[in-house]
Protein backbone atom coordinates (compact mmCIF):
# COMPACT_ATOMS: atom_id res chain seq x y z
CA UNK A 1 0.00 0.00 0.00
CA UNK A 2 1.64 3.61 -0.51
CA UNK A 3 0.56 7.16 0.50
CA UNK A 4 -0.13 8.48 -2.22
CA UNK A 5 -3.50 9.83 -1.87
CA UNK A 6 -5.73 9.54 -5.07
CA UNK A 7 -7.39 12.78 -6.31
CA UNK A 8 -10.87 12.62 -6.95
CA UNK A 9 -11.09 15.76 -9.36
CA UNK A 10 -8.56 14.91 -11.95
CA UNK A 11 -5.50 16.88 -10.57
CA UNK A 12 -2.50 14.48 -10.30
CA UNK A 13 -1.59 13.31 -6.67
CA UNK A 14 1.69 15.51 -4.95
CA UNK A 15 1.39 18.42 -6.82
CA UNK A 16 1.52 21.64 -5.45
CA UNK A 17 -1.19 24.47 -6.55
CA UNK A 18 -0.43 27.65 -4.92
CA UNK A 19 -0.51 29.95 -7.71
CA UNK A 20 -3.81 31.46 -8.72
CA UNK A 21 -5.48 33.71 -11.84
CA UNK A 22 -8.27 35.79 -11.80
CA UNK A 23 -10.14 36.50 -14.94
CA UNK A 24 -13.24 39.03 -15.33
CA UNK A 25 -16.17 37.98 -17.67
CA UNK A 26 -19.83 38.24 -17.50
CA UNK A 27 -21.80 36.86 -15.04
CA UNK A 28 -23.81 35.23 -17.92
CA UNK A 29 -21.04 33.47 -19.61
CA UNK A 30 -19.34 31.95 -16.19
CA UNK A 31 -23.05 30.48 -15.29
CA UNK A 32 -22.95 29.02 -18.68
CA UNK A 33 -19.88 27.83 -18.13
CA UNK A 34 -20.20 26.75 -14.64
CA UNK A 35 -23.38 25.15 -15.55
CA UNK A 36 -22.03 23.17 -18.62
CA UNK A 37 -18.77 21.83 -16.59
CA UNK A 38 -21.36 20.92 -13.93
CA UNK A 39 -23.14 18.30 -16.50
CA UNK A 40 -19.97 17.07 -17.27
CA UNK A 41 -18.68 16.66 -13.87
CA UNK A 42 -15.99 19.02 -14.25
CA UNK A 43 -14.75 21.61 -12.44
CA UNK A 44 -13.37 25.09 -14.15
CA UNK A 45 -9.70 24.81 -11.96
CA UNK A 46 -9.26 21.50 -13.64
CA UNK A 47 -10.58 22.64 -17.44
CA UNK A 48 -8.55 25.43 -17.26
CA UNK A 49 -5.72 24.25 -16.01
CA UNK A 50 -5.64 21.54 -19.38
CA UNK A 51 -6.13 24.51 -21.30
CA UNK A 52 -3.12 26.79 -19.87
CA UNK A 53 -0.89 23.24 -20.20
CA UNK A 54 -2.01 22.50 -24.03
CA UNK A 55 -1.34 26.70 -24.57
CA UNK A 56 2.37 26.66 -23.10
CA UNK A 57 2.75 23.00 -25.26
CA UNK A 58 1.40 24.43 -28.42
CA UNK A 59 3.85 27.61 -28.14
CA UNK A 60 6.64 25.60 -27.35
CA UNK A 61 6.03 23.45 -30.20
CA UNK A 62 5.67 26.11 -32.42
CA UNK A 63 9.26 28.29 -31.22
CA UNK A 64 10.55 24.94 -32.19
CA UNK A 65 9.23 25.01 -35.96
Amino acid sequence: MTNIKKSNCGRPAGRIKTAKIEISIEPAVKEEFMSLLRNEGKTASVEIGLWIRDYIKNSRLKEEE
